[in-house]
């Protein structure tokens, strides 16, 4: 996969609507596992944004943009893997159940497993 089509993917705003549904949902269950309780919740912009950073997703956008375009950019390289049945909910449901203080190591450990999965895939 080449860098343009990595930032078609990561602009792309579907995407991103779909991927941030998915990953509140996965969410969801992770927390829901680990605390042995029903949970729903939604991951806070800065949380994903911090996350796409350390990933390094961040320094392949557009220089002038948002927090919340940097945390879109995370839930579309999601969604584009999950569509593209390159990783498992049950996948990114165990990226997110690691025992960790800080919530955005997750959530970048799981960026990093999708990227891995899109380079091996082209």
């Amino acid at each position: 996969m080449n860098d343009e089509d990595l930032v078609r993917i990561l602009t792309n705003a579907g995407l991103a609507q779909f991927g941030d549904s998915l990953l509140n949902f996965a969410y969801s269950i992770a927390l829901t596992e680990t605390t042995g309780r029903p949970r729903g919740t939604k991951v806070q912009d800065k949380i994903l944004a911090d996350a796409a950073a350390r990933a390094g997703l961040r320094k392949r956008l557009p220089r002038r943009v948002g927090r919340g375009d940097v945390a879109n950019s995370l839930e579309a390289l999601l969604g584009h893997v999950w569509l593209q049945k390159m990783i498992t909910l049950e996948e990114i449901v165990s990226c997110l159940r690691l025992e960790s203080p800080d919530h955005s190591k997750n959530f970048s450990i799981l960026a990093e497993v999708a990227l891995s999965k899109l380079r091996k895939q082209s």
